[in-house]
């Protein structure tokens, strides 16, 4: 055993001097130092990473405190489906500044705490009204029905909480839900635990800055906000704050939908809301019975959305634009009859009294599409965090930076930025994200995030400088062509990239501090090998785009990295 400890300690050491993150080898200015010890945590959500920051912070004695608020009223984020659907958020919203309260604008009481009881007794309207505040306080997520996983079984499990022996690859929704609500009650924090450290149907509202007497940070207040059906007619809503030393925010990439502002598209939406909305509305495939259909977009949530409507859809069409990133391992997914149109140039009016299917859509070609009855946007999520409104900035372009004290978090949405490692928010690292990469997996990579961020702020491992974390920041920006949409994906060797720091850091940590030693994710390679080979086994697109088809004998099979690329990118 002591020759594995020593052996698995060479190779950290070794490791981290191979990898090019300077973490453990800080500038002259020396580490990192927080201002105030952390003792107390906030973790906001609770989805798989929330779930992982929190057995990664429990796993030791260092904190006093940590607390998770969830706004929905069970465990698994993105994988606790409901009937329910989200409100549209207008597409106009998504034009302005203030885009990103799109997913919901605090309401906060002059007065906290507070505490009100509302009885429907027979107001059907007032009912209806606090039935649409569940539902918005809750978000429900962008699943349908019929969604399985898109990536096997082995591959997205939590290391060290194995799924039964046995259970299928393409495990359907339900079955990940349950297997993350395991978790949580292998966790103790499941909702039907005696717990403290666990607070469902609440969300967070605002997390600002705690000062002392004298206006200095010693922390971070949370204003939270409980809303919930008590029994029936009779709902409850709650108000009062917290404070914590650090908050970890761990609320998804799917809050805030994105739809292109096509010529048009506005007022069809105004006329049409039932008949024109984004994927995250979708839920069944009996609502496309008999209807001509135009998905738009081709990735996962679009190309997914086409596969299931198809046996009920009269028509269906999945209209694509052209891009740098391929999508060849999406669209090889599609049923023969889907008809692939090209982007989608504007909507023309349509005359007063007139139905969606008298509408004439233009296509950038000069086609014009006629009879359609359905749209459903597949086009994909911006970043936000409402309840951080201090750190969002629609002005900043691109690489511009704020003439301010700090950084902005969240600029146009379809990146964040200011992360030291896609983690520590540079200007106060005792704020830290999880799971806003694309192209990871999350039920693996949360592990070592989770590590390094309890690591840290327990002081057993350390940060470079400010000025080490900017400077890495501002490299990772050039490495990655600059601070644009794309910018948080991982491909398979960044992501292995960064697997392997994070254990070769944390480990050289612990061999000089004190702690466990981490091992890298088990080698799932055959089996995920096996797994791209029978996904690949399907059908082919000719790169012309024309709906034409050749079968996987004629051409072969995809390329693996491709198929990793596709599989990876998904929630």
């Amino acid at each position: 055993m002591l020759r594995k400890l020593l052996l698995t300690g060479f190779v950290a050491i070794a490791l981290a001097e191979q990898v090019p993150f300077n973490v453990d080898s800080p500038d002259d200015s020396g580490h990192y130092e927080f201002e105030w010890p952390i003792k107390d945590v906030a973790i906001i959500g609770a989805g798989v990473s929330g779930l992982l920051s929190y057995r990664a912070l429990s796993n030791t004695e260092d904190f006093t405190k940590i607390k998770i608020f969830e706004r929905d009223d069970s465990p698994g984020g993105n994988w606790h489906y409901s009937d329910e659907i989200p409100k549209s958020i207008p597409i106009e919203l998504g034009q302005t500044e203030y885009w990103w309260k799109g997913d919901f604008i605090p309401n906060i009481p002059n007065n906290i705490p507070s505490h009100k009881v509302y009885k429907v007794e027979s107001n059907q309207t007032f009912e209806n009204e606090l039935e649409n505040q569940r539902i918005l306080h809750r978000q429900p997520k962008p699943l349908w029905k019929t969604l399985r996983a898109n990536t096997p079984a082995p591959q997205q499990q939590v290391p060290g909480f194995e799924w039964p022996k046995g259970v299928e690859w393409a495990s359907h929704h339900s079955k990940v839900q349950r297997y993350l609500r395991s978790f949580a009650s292998w966790l103790g924090i499941n909702n039907g635990d005696e717990k403290t450290n666990v607070s469902y149907n609440t969300r967070v509202e605002l997390v600002e800055k705690n000062l002392n007497k004298i206006g200095k940070q010693i922390g971070w207040t949370l204003t939270l906000r409980k809303f919930l059906r008590a029994k029936e007619g009779c709902y409850e809503e709650t108000y009062w704050k917290e404070n914590f030393d650090a908050v970890i925010v761990a609320a998804g990439r799917f809050n805030i939908p994105h739809i292109p502002a096509i010529e048009g598209l506005v007022e069809w939406s105004h006329r049409f809301p039932e008949q024109v909305f984004h994927s995250r509305q979708y839920r069944y495939g009996e609502s496309a019975v008999g209807k001509n259909v135009i998905v738009i977009g081709a990735s996962a949530s679009a190309t997914g959305v086409s596969q299931d409507i198809n046996t009920y859809a009269k028509n269906s069409y999945l209209s694509i634009r052209v891009t740098p990133v391929r999508r060849d391992t999406h669209l090889n997914a599609l049923p023969r009859n889907t008809t692939i149109i090209g982007e989608i140039k504007r909507f023309h009016p349509i005359s007063d009294g007139g139905g969606i299917s008298e509408g004439k859509i233009e296509l950038l070609n000069g086609t014009i599409i006629t009879g359609i009855n359905l749209l459903i946007f597949g086009t994909g999520f911006r970043y936000s965090f409402p309840f951080l409104p201090q750190y969002h900035n629609s002005s900043i372009l691109g690489n511009e930076t704020a003439e301010s004290e700090e950084q902005p978090i969240v600029t146009d949405g379809s990146h964040v930025r200011s992360l030291y490692l896609d983690t520590f928010y540079i200007d106060q690292p005792t704020l830290a994200f999880q799971g806003q990469n694309v192209g990871i997996q999350t039920f693996v990579y949360g592990k070592y995030a989770g590590e390094a961020i309890a690591r840290v702020w327990s002081g057993k491992a350390h940060l470079p400088s400010k000025k080490g974390q900017w400077s890495h920041f501002w490299r990772t920006v050039e490495e990655r062509g600059g601070l644009r949409k794309g910018f948080q994906w991982l491909n398979n060797e960044s992501n292995s990239r960064y697997l392997n720091f994070f254990v070769a850091w944390l480990n050289a940590a612990a061999i000089k501090n004190g702690g466990r030693l981490l091992e890298l994710p088990p080698d799932v390679s055959e089996e995920m090998d096996l797994w791209m080979k029978a996904r690949a086994a399907g059908v082919f697109i000719n790169p012309d785009g024309r709906n034409d088809f050749q079968s996987a004998s004629e051409k072969g099979v995809l390329d693996n990295i491709q198929w990793k690329k596709a599989i990876l990118d998904d929630w």
